[in-house]
């Protein structure tokens, strides 16, 4: 595992358990703002400007010094990390944000089919769902987003609930499942925090080898589907049951991404769209002007690599630079793509583009899938053991088997 820790603070020692203090103490200052609440106070752009840098501390300050896990767990606290990556990744999200928006010359504004009155009520909750709605659906910013086809029904509301209900139900025992048979194909090493490669060394066979890690890559991408869609779907039944949200504003967060017969088509619109506004602000943009449209791909996935290395470091093992190395390669394969259209007027698409792009993602994918596992992350508690559906039913086989 390639380490890095350079501007970070590595030892979950320097933490401090999530409490109340710990967002607003008691000494309150300027330094002390919650970084959520910096986006709203930008109002001009000398305003904006002077706000940026409180913003991007505040946010370095939660990365490295707030510990989810050991605030809900005291035991075996490591099994519980992730929530430290996800608190990574989420004031990341608040540094590129506020850092393209600081500069942008476009304002948030909310797309809405009738006029709304803009009381202190709508403002909030437009604040709210600013910060909310990662994708930006229905704001102006985000209007040439590619959002998949609706699959529930929206009308009743009951209706919806129930049919979104099921999916979360669903997809908890699948990901429950597939997490079980992880952790069995990888023995001790990936069910354990202290994390293990997709590569066992003590295999000698070295097909028998290269199949053990393909396996166990696509398994880790079907994992990072199922935790996606499982949060998107507690999210919709959140916004929608409590929230009174419509549910024509929580489309499908993907459009089974393996139907895709091109990586474009699989990157630009089946996989979900969650940081497509930062890929696009801070890596395409910028280096399309350089570089033309490779170097706008280049540059998006250059982004989501960065994204992904430092998200790598909330597991408190380091991080590894090969999960930049894997969203580059996505990148090149983009790029091949558009020359192959430029050379024969035709997409790559039908069977042979599933097969290239199988064979792009699962040869590449092990850039990403080794660091992830090599980070413990195989070893985290999604479920309590005991009421686990895969370890119930693994009980239930050998005592019908004995």
């Amino acid at each position: 595992m390639v380490e890095s820790n350079v501007g970070f603070i590595s030892t979950s020692e320097r933490r401090v358990l999530l409490a109340p203090p710990s967002f607003f103490p008691c000494d309150l200052t300027p330094l002390d703002l919650n970084p959520a609440d910096c986006c709203y106070f930008q109002e001009t752009f000398v305003y904006r400007l002077a706000l940026l840098p409180i913003t991007w501390f505040t946010a370095y300050r939660a990365s490295v010094s707030l510990d989810l896990a050991r605030g809900f767990l005291d035991s075996h606290p490591e099994r519980l990390e992730y929530f430290n990556q996800a608190l990574v990744l989420a004031m990341f999200t608040v540094f590129t944000r506020t850092t393209f928006r600081t500069f942008s010359s476009q304002t948030p504004q909310r797309r809405r089919e009738s006029p709304t009155p803009m009381t202190a009520k709508q403002i909030a909750l437009d604040a709210v769902d600013l910060t909310c709605n990662l994708r930006g659906y229905g704001w102006n910013f985000a209007s040439s987003m590619k959002v998949a086809p609706q699959t529930r029904p929206l009308t009743p509301t009951s209706m919806f609930l129930a049919a979104t209900i099921k999916s979360l139900v669903a997809h908890i025992l699948i990901f429950d499942f597939l997490h079980y048979f992880s952790q069995i194909l990888g023995s001790d090493t990936l069910g354990s925090t202290v994390g293990g490669s997709v590569y066992d060394a003590t295999i000698s066979n070295p097909f028998t080898r290269q199949f053990r890690a393909t396996l166990l890559t696509i398994l880790v991408g079907l994992l990072i589907y199922g935790a996606i869609q499982i949060g998107h779907d507690a999210y919709c039944i959140i916004g929608v049951a409590v929230f009174r949200q419509n549910p024509s504003e929580c489309p499908p967060l993907f459009d089974a991404p393996w139907l895709a017969t091109s990586l474009t088509e699989f990157w630009a619109a089946r996989w979900h769209q969650v940081f497509r506004q930062d890929f696009l602000a801070l890596g395409a943009k910028p280096l399309s002007l350089v570089a033309g449209r490779p170097g706008g791909v280049l540059g998006a996935f250059l982004v989501s690599g960065v994204l992904h290395f430092v998200g790598l470091w909330g597991m408190n093992k380091g991080t590894d630079i090969r999960v930049v190395y894997f969203f580059l390669m996505m990148g090149v394969g983009v790029i091949l793509e558009g020359l192959w259209r430029r050379m024969t007027g035709r997409r790559v698409d039908g069977w042979l583009g599933w097969v290239w792009s199988c064979v792009w993602l699962v040869g590449f994918g092990p850039l990403m899938a080794d660091p992830w596992c090599q980070s413990g992350i195989m070893g985290s508690v999604f479920l309590p053991q005991p009421i686990r559906p895969a370890v119930l039913l693994h009980k239930l086989y050998l005592t019908l088997m004995s």
